[in-house]
């Protein structure tokens, strides 16, 4: 689900802005990637874990 709600949130903002997407699904890591890298409407910026938290930061390109 981090996928289809981050694709309808980055449909919202600037190009240029940035994104937080929090979740705590561990398969979020390699779904954003992966989704990030199959589209030219974001850019990864970074992933974090902390405490079973995964942070993702995707700019609208």
């Amino acid at each position: 689900m981090p996928v289809v709600e981050t694709k309808q949130a980055v449909g919202g903002l600037d190009v240029g802005a940035v994104l937080e997407v929090v979740a705590t699904d561990p398969g979020s890591v390699s779904d954003i990637a992966g989704w990030a890298e199959s589209t030219d409407d974001v850019e990864l910026v970074d992933q974090t874990e902390s405490d079973g938290v995964y942070r993702h930061f995707v700019r609208r390109t």
